[in-house]
């Protein structure tokens, strides 16, 4: 999901996830909150039947996390 700041963020609704900070902070770590806007958006779309959806591989799905996670550090 593109954030609002021009990052992008991955979403996995399967196992309801987001690598944004609100959903680390929030919801893993204050759990005041059951979602974050990107999650929110994910549903929405899914719902209304406009999600567009991207089949990775296991490969591609490690370069794109890893990569999340360098650019965090």
């Amino acid at each position: 999901v593109l954030g609002s700041s021009g990052k992008t963020y991955t979403c996995l609704a399967s196992c309801h996830y987001c690598s944004c900070p609100a959903f680390t902070f929030s919801v893993l770590r204050k759990s005041d909150s059951l979602l974050c806007k990107h999650l929110l958006a994910v549903y929405l779309s899914q719902v209304m039947r406009t999600c567009q959806q991207l089949s990775v591989s296991d490969k591609q799905l490690t370069d794109i996390l890893l990569t999340e996670k360098k650019e965090a550090a």
